[in-house]
């Protein structure tokens, strides 16, 4: 086909346009990807005892035979249990938000609001005299935001629950390592206030009840300690942090998106059929908003198979005895503390191996019913 001159001016000033983040693409994405795969099959260190070698599969040999390979990678398949939690309490609030939530009446909002504030001026005023005071501050706050919100409508929850997701990640995360301090955190002082009030005396508890010690695993462990892969620690406590940052982040933006374009002929139809509020969910909403649950789903599983590193290098170091270790904390540790490049391309070419394998199951098989 042959282009005039008109077509060719237009081809040569959109290649011009396209060349740099070309050019970017290729020097910083690409070149280094594909040198990665290449060193993946040689000993590269930064260690001056050794040079550079052809080692061939050597990396992957060393990677399937080593232990700790697998139980990170078990630890990086437990985090993502956590995924289908944190997209259905995303999709529920998002349904709450669309919804007005509350009552559209001006004096029944008046009269709620100040219920929610009777109740949180009482319960904050007892905390604050036994001694909880930064538990009653931080309660005086969800009060007065949730009275706030049901005045003002959901237009304040939906802000209030996205702002969190402008927070730099590591300020996030240095805030909760101290909310589950073991001596002086939020979290542990809320345990001995609930067993305060409650009467039991924390003498008779074991310490994964009675404090964070034991059971967030913020301490040190000594490298003998295994607890095979179960049992409550880290994990869990990062667990509980990823659905706190999690439900009100894109996903529920994604999904305010998607039920605001279901009809509303639909749900008019299901109340005249004699269905309530749940019915409602399960049956017209939960399926409208099925693509977008397969789009939000895939990225959560890639994600999650990549996620890991931030959380583990600045809360706990990968521990206590590498609990808390996933394969992307790995590839840092082989990479850069141990200088092992060769070892650490290997193991991010298995994760990227991983991935790829669940993005098309996820593709083929969560396609299907998406349509169906």
């Amino acid at each position: 086909m042959k282009l005039s001159r008109r077509e060719k001016a237009n081809l040569l000033s959109g290649m011009g346009f396209l060349l740099p983040n070309l050019i970017g693409f290729l020097c910083f994405t690409a070149g280094p990807v594909l040198l990665s795969l290449y060193m993946s099959f040689t000993n590269w260190s930064l260690k001056p005892s050794v040079d550079l070698q052809w080692v061939g599969l050597r990396n992957y040999y060393d990677l399937f035979a080593d232990a700790n390979f697998w139980f990170y990678l078990y630890n990086t398949f437990y985090f993502m249990m956590g995924i289908p939690v944190g997209v259905f309490a995303s999709l529920f609030m998002a349904n709450m938000l669309v919804d007005s939530m509350l009552i559209k009446a001006a004096s029944r909002r008046f009269k709620l609001a100040a219920c929610v504030l009777v109740v949180g001026t009482v319960t904050c005023g007892f905390l604050f005299m036994s001694g909880a005071k930064d538990i009653a501050l931080m309660l005086t706050l969800l009060y007065v935001a949730a009275a706030s919100g049901i005045f003002w409508g959901s237009m304040t929850y939906r802000t209030m629950l996205y702002v969190p997701s402008f927070a730099a990640g590591v300020a996030t995360i240095i805030l909760w390592t101290q909310i589950f301090n073991p001596y002086r955190g939020i979290f542990n002082g809320l345990i001995s206030q609930v067993y305060n009030l409650i009467g039991i005396s924390e003498a008779h508890l074991p310490m994964w009840l009675s404090s964070t010690r034991n059971l967030l695993g913020f301490l040190p462990l000594p490298e003998s300690f295994n607890n095979g892969g179960f049992g409550l620690g880290a994990r869990e406590a990062i667990m509980i942090m990823g659905f706190w940052m999690g439900i009100g982040g894109n996903n529920m933006i994604l999904y305010i998106a998607s039920i605001s374009n279901i009809p509303e002929a639909l749900y008019e139809a299901a109340e005249i059929d004699g269905a309530g509020a749940v019915g409602k969910f399960l049956h017209i909403t939960i399926p409208s908003v099925a693509p977008t649950t397969f789009f939000i789903l895939v990225m959560s599983i890639i994600g999650g198979v990549q996620g890991g590193f931030d959380f583990a290098r600045i809360m706990t170091g990968g521990g206590p005895a590498g609990t808390t270790t996933t394969l992307a904390y790995y590839i840092y540790v082989a990479g850069f503390e141990k200088l092992q490049f060769g070892y650490a391309s290997a193991v991010a070419w298995v994760m990227f191996s991983i991935i790829f394998v669940l993005t098309i199951i996820n593709w083929k098989y969560g396609n299907r019913k998406m349509e169906m």
